[in-house]
């Protein structure tokens, strides 16, 4: 996508706020006439001030060189807006005081809708945003890094609306105070002002250099942020592994680094920026030089009056803070562009494919898995390979295997966080790519070893997802999940704020209040991905009394680390390398003597104290 593709899609966000734009636009043309309109009255002012001023003959001997129409057209124009010799002495004050009210009043408003108009586009970039990361499929998390997401959130979001309102402000109020001015010094002396014109070629072939060099260093600027960004994140998140490792120096020189890149890309922007500024007052500060001498030169010959010098001197003057202004606008245009290709890259990333079609209350929970194949990366390796496993409605089904066996990822395919490879997954007889999403994830519960909470109250919590909290079904839930005894004991009850990810509860409080969220739902289908499997005896107990309670009648799929913990279940199914290579109960397993068997040798010889509490 070119610039101007992507200016174009910036300015497609004030759209929706049209009426406020031109507002906007009018108010700052206005405050800016009127600047030109006040720098203007300074002749008439001298003028007032020299009672035997000459008539102008400097019109009158230029306009040779001009078509007699533009000539007389320019003396109407000046004429128009000069108070005649007669005029009263307050006429120039009202007409400045006029000016100056004017003024203070449009610049307030081009200000304001300015300010509001930016605050918008954020507040509107940043919901597309993150209504498309709720959108996006799991793979694209496994790939991106979670602090270059909140940097394109944050960051990269500011610089556009720069490039969107502020350059577009710079633009119309320093554009029309560079036309308003040019045309005061075009209407005193055109040839002057001609040769200031002369000037453009160059300012314009600096600024376009400068320009391709910005545009470079702020594709950089947005990289390197985004790494800092990472960074941090992680060292924040992991912060006790930080302390109990002794990270803190690898840290340390990690986040200076990243901060040292993106110190100098900032520096090789303001140098680029100031090199750009710089020459282009160069070039204005020779062509002013050139122009006094020229004009004092026509004063002395009688071609400009006094009250036409100091008007001249003064528009020529005031017209170099806007066209340095105009000029720099350029640095927050490809600052803006170069973070509005980040932005456009997320917002136009593929949402999850939802090609379901059909509803369903609450499903039976018959569950087929058929052939089953899948593939994380494109190296050919399969995570699962011709998976088939039937289960029954109110059927506990445990998975069990080593590591990288597929255990997860068989679970992760089911509410379709992963599109299958190959193969069929049935729910109540139907394929799943029948089912909406929506539908689909309603019928699911999930309990995990990684449990996550939100910075909010317990009762939030608990019925996560919910938008009117039914604080009964709440209780009766924290009741069931055994974790009543615990929620009663906190200063605010279940209105308590529990920190990030529940950081201010242990683990088996934090394993209770998931189950409780899950029993909340009330969903058909349960899935339980090593929910006890780092945690103490005392508080897996009381987490596989909860889980007792959640299992109970419904179809549930167990991924289990600990071997005892699935003694119970329908049946347990054994994978290795993604292939099913055993199935059947506890007992029928055992009396095989085949993989089975092995885990739980090896497993008793890993961990001799959970094969005594079990034979205990």
């Amino acid at each position: 996508m070119n610039s101007r593709q992507l200016y174009l899609r910036i300015l497609g966000y004030i759209r929706p706020y049209f009426a406020m734009a031109v507002l906007t636009i009018i108010a700052l043309a206005l405050a800016s006439a009127a600047d030109v309109a006040l720098i203007s009255q300074l002749e008439n002012v001298f003028n007032a001030l020299s009672p035997d001023r000459m008539p102008k003959p400097a019109l009158a001997a230029s306009a040779s060189l001009l078509p007699p129409e533009w000539a007389n057209s320019l003396a109407e124009m000046k004429a128009r807006f000069t108070p005649g010799p007669g005029s009263p002495l307050w006429v120039v004050p009202a007409i400045v005081l006029g000016l100056a009210v004017l003024r203070m009043l449009a610049s307030f408003v081009g200000e304001y809708g300015g300010s509001w108009l930016s605050s918008r586009i954020q507040h509107d970039l940043r919901e597309r945003m993150f209504d498309r990361l709720l959108t996006l499929p799991t793979r694209y998390y496994d790939k991106a890094s979670a602090g270059v997401v909140l940097s394109r959130l944050t960051y990269d979001v500011t610089q556009i609306s720069q490039a969107g309102i502020n350059v577009l402000n710079v633009a119309v109020k320093d554009g029309v105070m560079v036309i308003g001015l040019l045309y005061a010094m075009l209407v005193r002396d055109w040839q002057l002002t001609l040769f200031c014109l002369l000037l453009a070629p160059l300012v314009a072939l600096v600024v376009s250099v400068a320009g391709r060099r910005l545009r470079k260093i702020g594709r950089g600027t947005q990289n390197a942020m985004g790494e800092l960004t990472r960074i941090l994140d992680e060292a924040i998140a992991g912060q006790r592994v930080v302390k109990i490792f002794g990270g803190a120096r690898y840290e340390r020189e990690r986040f200076h680094r990243a901060a040292n890149d993106v110190r100098g890309l900032n520096v090789k922007h303001s140098a680029t920026a100031a090199a750009n500024s710089g020459l282009v007052g160069l070039l204005v500060g020779v062509t002013l030089a050139a122009i006094i001498y020229f004009a004092s030169v026509r004063a002395q010959a009688g071609q400009l009056s006094a009250g036409e010098f100091v008007a001249f001197m003064a528009a020529l003057l005031a017209i170099q803070s806007p066209i340095k202004n105009l000029t720099k606008l350029n640095e927050q245009l490809q600052r803006g562009l170069a973070a509005a290709e980040s932005v456009f890259a997320l917002v136009d990333e593929m949402p999850e494919v939802d090609r379901g079609h059909q509803s369903m209350e609450r499903c039976e929970g018959r569950i087929e898995f058929r052939a089953v194949e899948f593939l994380y990366g494109s190296d050919g390796r399969k995570a699962l390979d011709a998976v088939s496993i039937s289960v029954l409605p109110g059927e506990t089904v445990a998975l069990v295997g080593s590591s990288g066996s597929g255990k997860t990822t068989l679970a992760n395919l089911l509410p379709r966080f992963y599109e299958l490879t190959g193969g069929q997954i049935l729910l109540d007889g139907h394929d799943l790519n029948q089912y909406t999403l929506e539908s689909l994830r309603q019928q699911i519960a999930l309990v995990s070893q990684d449990v996550v909470l939100f910075n909010d109250s317990i009762a939030a919590n608990i019925a996560y997802g919910d938008a009117q909290v039914d604080m009964q079904r709440v209780k009766a839930a924290a009741e069931a999940a055994f974790a009543s005894e615990f929620i009663e004991r906190m200063p605010d009850g279940f209105l308590t704020l529990i920190g990030e990810n529940g950081v201010r509860l242990s683990g088996g409080q934090r394993q209770r209040l998931a189950i409780a969220r899950a029993l909340y739902k009330d969903a058909p289908i349960l899935i339980l991905d090593e929910a006890t499997s780092a945690l103490d005896t005392e508080s897996e107990r009381k987490v596989q009394a909860a889980l007792a309670t959640l299992m109970r009648g419904r179809t549930t799929l167990v991924i289990a680390h600990r071997l005892s913990t699935i003694e119970h279940a329908d049946r347990i199914v054994v994978l290795d390398r993604g292939l099913v290579v055993e199935e059947g109960s506890h007992a029928d397993l055992l009396a095989r003597n085949g993989a089975y068997a092995r885990l739980r040798q090896q497993q008793a010889l890993a961990d001799p104290g959970q094969g005594e509490q079990e034979s205990a």
